[in-house]
């Protein structure tokens, strides 16, 4: 047991030290231009734009994601607006036709529930832009966002620049798992800015990613089948040789679950459909006809949910069975710590910490090292302070909060073995 888990052990560290490293190395070559890169404000063209809103029950935010919309810094003129409503059954229908009243860019389109992917769709079919972005109904993008969009797509003067994705934070934090989950997203959207040099690029975010609605439509629109069909539509893109690039600074603001429940429903989608779209295009997992994405991307993908099992696994053997082998010794004793209290002794000397495994602990360090490092870089990456969340969100970040996403993850691997399937 112990040599297996010993195997198991290195594995993982081989694993992560690997795509840590690698991360790292892809940072410091492009470095450089991070420093120098510069959104513009001035597109060489101002082309009509379609923003496709789908909604259901989203009576909360529905009003301050169409604001968000009516200040965005664009010609009103160029600008045609799909607001669907997919059968809500809160207010949201009703909030949206007293607020696009007199607003000539605004369309409502409703239906009985079809599902995110298939309302999108139907707006898709009737959308007349050049480009289209998708704006989830909890999502709030920054006025300045679409020029600088705009203007990357004619920059880059690329036809096969399919979509560009925002950098997404996490909207006004207010509790402990809020501000957790914006630490979370600031690394993400350093991890996609080094992703996007690589052309890799996995999922194209459903708040405000801007897509070529030619290529778009070519493809054969969104996945009504999947329950993440921003990642599907991602992959789809790759498997085509199209390409998906990050506007470094192209903000949007997202609604984070306050309350575990929904954030373990939020994941959990996430995950299913993630699992389903690595299963759907497993043929491009280390292939090299796809480049990186291929070669690095699909495989760490599949990566991720070893690591995920693995640290399960550690779990239960470095602290669950502890924890309950020191449980079961307190009933026994009916609570009564106080002999244990007394006769416990502190014993830390040279010796026993020239006893602890060198080689793993070294690992463990540098990983850390590297991980804190990315962390800290992807503060300055999005403008941000360490410390403008407080210092207690980043305890349970650095200490369980990849555990509970582990186990989240691990959980939406048995449904999808079980054949689990969930509706947006």
């Amino acid at each position: 047991m112990d040599l297996l888990f010993n195997i198991l052990l290195w594995v993982v560290y081989a694993i992560s030290l690997y795509f840590s490293v690698f991360l790292v190395l892809v940072y410091f070559d492009n470095h450089n231009l991070f420093k120098k890169e510069r959104s513009s404000l001035n597109p060489k063209e101002e082309p009509l734009v379609t923003i496709i809103v789908p909604a259901y029950n989203e009576q909360k935010t529905i009003l301050k994601t169409l604001k968000s919309i009516e200040n965005i810094d664009y010609p009103k003129e160029n600008l045609e607006v799909f607001v669907i409503d997919d059968g809500s059954k809160d207010k949201t229908k009703e909030i949206i036709t007293d607020y696009i009243k007199n607003k000539s860019q605004f369309r409502l389109i409703s239906h009985k529930n079809m599902g995110k992917a298939a309302s999108m769709n139907k707006a898709l079919s009737k959308a007349k832009g050049e480009f289209f972005a998708c704006l989830d109904a909890d999502s709030f993008v920054d006025p300045q966002t679409l020029k600088k969009m705009l203007s990357q797509y004619y920059n880059e003067d690329n036809p096969n620049l399919a979509i560009i994705t925002p950098a997404m934070k996490v909207d006004t934090p207010k509790n402990l798992l809020q501000k957790v989950q914006w630490l979370e997203y600031l690394v993400i959207i350093l991890v996609a800015r080094i992703t996007s040099q690589l052309d890799s690029l996995y999922v194209a975010p459903g708040p405000f990613s801007l897509y070529r609605t030619s290529i778009i439509k070519k493809l054969g629109g969104f996945d009504p089948t999947n329950i993440t069909e921003d990642q599907e539509i991602a992959y789809r893109v790759q498997k085509h040789n199209y390409q998906i690039k990050q506007c470094f600074d192209g903000y949007v603001h997202t609604t984070a679950p306050k309350k575990l429940k929904p954030f373990y429903k939020q994941r959990r989608r996430w995950y299913l459909g993630s699992i389903k779209c690595v299963n759907q295009y497993k043929s491009m997992i280390a292939n090299k006809k796809y480049g990186d994405f291929g070669l690095m991307q699909m495989i760490k993908n599949v990566a991720g949910y070893l690591l995920a099992i693995a640290g399960i696994t550690f779990a239960f053997y470095l602290i669950f069975l502890p924890a309950l082998n020191w449980l079961k010794n307190l009933i026994m004793i009916k609570f009564n710590v106080f002999p244990y209290l007394s006769s416990w002794k502190l014993n830390l000397n040279l010796l026993n910490l020239l006893l602890i495994d060198f080689r793993k602990s070294s690992l463990i360090v540098f990983i850390f090292i590297i991980g804190f490092f990315l962390f800290y870089q992807a503060h300055r990456n999005a403008n941000e302070k360490m410390t403008k969340a407080g210092f207690i969100p980043l305890i349970p970040y650095f200490a369980f909060y990849y555990l509970l996403k582990g186990i989240i993850l691990l959980l939406s691997l048995f449904e999808f073995a079980r054949g689990k399937k969930l509706k947006w």
